[in-house]
């Protein structure tokens, strides 16, 4: 007797928000929606300094390099 077990990614596709574990469905959902948010929140402070970051990088191959 053999059973036919989907890959991983296609199983998930079928049942997305199906668990076994009710609490494990409330966390993955309330986790998602918060992970989300805290990322957007830093978003106009983190931006503009990795830019600064990119640039004095670049500045100072050029000085290197120069």
């Amino acid at each position: 007797m053999s059973t036919h077990q989907p890959p991983p990614d296609q199983a998930l596709a079928d049942y997305p928000k199906d668990y076994s574990d009710p609490e494990l469905a409330a966390y993955t959902e309330e986790k998602a929606q918060d992970i989300l948010e805290d990322v957007i929140a830093y978003m106009p402070i983190v931006l503009p300094c990795m830019a600064v970051l990119q640039i004095f990088m670049f500045a100072f191959v050029a000085v290197l390099l120069g």
